[in-house]
Formats: structure tokens, sequence, C-alpha cells
């Protein structure tokens, strides 16, 4: 079985803590402002890429956003994945675009940034589904601790703010300051480098690609070079505020003109009504009524039976639920929705009696678009 729910009422910090305290193995997907899956083995987050190949690559995004390899290169790199089928890591690794060490570096940050995005997401649903069946295909370079990765996450989203305060937009212009005559500050290798890149005043989206890092860790090198008085930030000017009142007293001048179309949508619904209860009853010919509908929804619910639940049409709907809940179970696990319900009860996602049931009832199913997507209805006799 699956554990599922919505992170309103259990949150996402508590399932991933849930998960690695238990030491499970399987994937956790989970529905918000996008998809993303979390892979667990024995607790440990070991990737969040999808093997389906369902949605985009997090490991490509990461590389291409924050300019760690170039544009043409990433397209050279995405022609031989498409032609070999070849996982892109083990791509990069032949390529000799990374040592394994510096992939895995790479990795365990794409991971970090992918966990801090999901801890922000409003809303979301989840769905854990428990098995080493799970990472078949999936490419790691070792697990990372749910405890520290969600340490690191909050760190994070809480300073993120002052970033921003500092750094408000991608317009936002840099110049480095040339150290005091007494010596050069003592600086880490991540803002030494971003100190190098400001050789000419550059603005915050133009830097962001060239630091070959992620974002959050730019801006923080960043604030480290402004408060060590070597660096000079210069945020775009925002056009003047609007005149509150004024806006006001435009918005009063126009109501009346808003009135006008409303009285006479009004005296129009009110003529109508008129005609309906008045002019309509007299000319229908003799013998014929007009009942309103509150009567012939009384007579309705008088008729015995009428309201009577349909158990059989119950049990049908909690068949199809059941058959489409392995579905996509199925396509979790494997990546792509059987060829039958034969494959799938073949394949331990449907007992004999439920498919004998589905059977019996005549429930069709069929693939659509490629094996992307289905249809399961009941045929008409």
């Amino acid at each position: 079985m699956a554990l599922e729910g919505n992170a309103k009422d259990f949150g996402l910090s508590e399932i991933l803590q849930l998960v690695a305290l238990q030491k499970k193995t399987g994937m956790l997907a989970i529905e918000g402002e996008r998809t993303m899956v979390i892979y667990f083995q024995n607790g440990l987050i070991v990737s969040t890429r999808d093997r389906r190949k369902m949605a985009a690559d997090p490991l490509r995004e990461y590389i291409a956003r924050y300019g760690i390899l170039g544009a043409g290169e990433m397209t050279r790199l995405d022609r031989i994945q498409e032609e070999t089928k070849i996982d892109l890591a083990d791509i990069l690794l032949s390529e000799k675009k990374f040592s394994e060490d510096e992939l895995r570096e790479i990795f365990a940050e794409q991971i970090q940034e992918s966990i801090q995005e999901i801890l922000t997401w409003p809303k979301s649903r989840y769905k854990f589904v428990i098995g080493g069946q799970a990472l078949q295909g999936v490419r790691t370079f070792g697990g990372m601790k749910v405890e520290a990765l969600l340490m690191e996450s909050m760190r994070r989203i809480d300073e993120l703010a002052e970033l921003r305060r500092l750094f408000p937009s991608d317009d936002t212009l840099l110049k480095r300051i040339e150290p005091p005559e007494t010596g050069r500050p003592e600086m880490e290798t991540a803002e030494e480098d971003i100190y190098e890149l400001l050789v000419s005043p550059t603005t915050l989206g133009e830097l962001v690609p060239r630091a070959r890092m992620a974002r959050f860790c730019t801006m923080e090198s960043l604030k480290l070079l402004l408060e060590k008085g070597l660096l000079q930030v210069t945020p775009v000017e925002t056009p003047e505020a609007v005149d509150v009142e004024a806006a006001e007293e435009a918005e009063a001048e126009r109501e009346p003109s808003r009135l006008g179309p409303f009285l006479v949508a009004a005296g129009a619904l009110a003529l109508c009504l008129a005609v309906g209860e008045i002019a309509v009853p007299r000319l229908l010919p003799p013998g014929w009524s007009f009942t309103r509908r509150e009567s012939a929804a009384a007579g309705a619910a008088a008729l015995p039976g009428a309201l009577a639940p349909d158990l059989a049409g119950i049990r049908e709907r909690l068949l199809e639920r059941t058959i489409r809940e392995e579905l996509e179970e199925h396509l979790a696990l494997t990546g792509a929705y059987p060829p039958s319900l034969d494959a799938l009860a073949a394949n331990g996602f449907l007992t004999g009696k439920t498919l004998e049931r589905a059977k019996e009832l005549g429930l069709s199913y069929r693939l659509e678009r490629g094996g992307k997507r289905y249809s399961l209805e009941r045929e008409r006799t």
C-alpha cells in the first residue's frame, strides 16, 4: 500500500523524516507547483531525478541554469542522449566533462536545491510507493541524510528574505571595490571566484549563470563581499508610487457610469419575469398548465424509490476507482501504463477476483496517445 495525503495535513518535512526514520526504500512523488520525485534507499535520499523520463531532468536543468556547461555543449549532449538512451550522468563522465567527485558535488547541490524548493510550495500532495522496484534504473552517487538536507534547506529559506532585500532583482547592478591599502580581506574560495567575475560592473542576472554555482550560493557570497567592503550594490530605481487619492477620485467619477448598465439589466430581468408569470400562462392552450419548478421537484421527491441508492452502481464505481489507483501505481513503478488489464493483474497489481469482476461488468481499457494516457469505460450493450 502507498502512503499518500495532503501536505496541508501532514507537512512534507515530517513525511521525509518519517521515511528516513523507518529507513524505507521507495519513491516519493510530490504534486505541487510542478511534479517532483524523491528516491529513497534505506532512508537516505539518493536522487530527485525522475527515471520515468516523464518530466524535465533536474540535473540537466541545474547544469544549464547555472552555466556549468554552455548552451551549445548541452545541445550536443542532448543529441547524444537521444541517440544512445544513456543516462546524462554517465555521458558526462564518459565525455570527461567532470570527474566523479565533481559530478557527485553537483548532484548533491542539485538535490539540496530540489528539497529546498518543495518545502516552499504553499500546497501539495504526496504519495510514497514502497519497494526496491521503484529504484530500478535510478542513477545515484550515494545517499544523503534527510536531517542534514532539511536543516540546510531551512537555513537557506530563512536567509533568502535578507538576500532578496540586498539584491532585489536580476537588474541589480554589482561593482567590485578594490581592497584597502592595508591588505585584501580573507575570502573563501566561492567569494574569490565571484570577486574575480566582477572585473567590470555586471547585473545579478548576468552573474548567476557565470558563477557556476547555485543561485543561493552566489547571492550568499555577494553578501559576504558586501559585508567586507568589497562590493558596491546599486538597486534598480522603482517607478514612482501611484497617487492613491487621485486614483480613488477617478474611480469614484467612473462609478455612476457603471450603475447605468446594471439598472438596464435589472429592468430587463424584471420585465422577463413579468412576462413569464402573467403573459405565458394566458397564452397556453386550454387544458395546459404552467407548473413551478419547486412543485415539480416536490413531486419527483414523492415518487417511491426516487432517491433510493443504487448499490450496484456504487460497487461499479468503487471497482473502477480501485483499477484506476492500481493503474497509477503501475505508472509510478514502471514509468508506463500496462498494455491491458490482464497484464496489470499478471504484474500483481490486481487480484484475480477484481479482474474477473471488471470483465463481468464489461469494463473496456485502452491505451491512448502513445501509452501516455488511457481510457477506462463500460462497453455499451
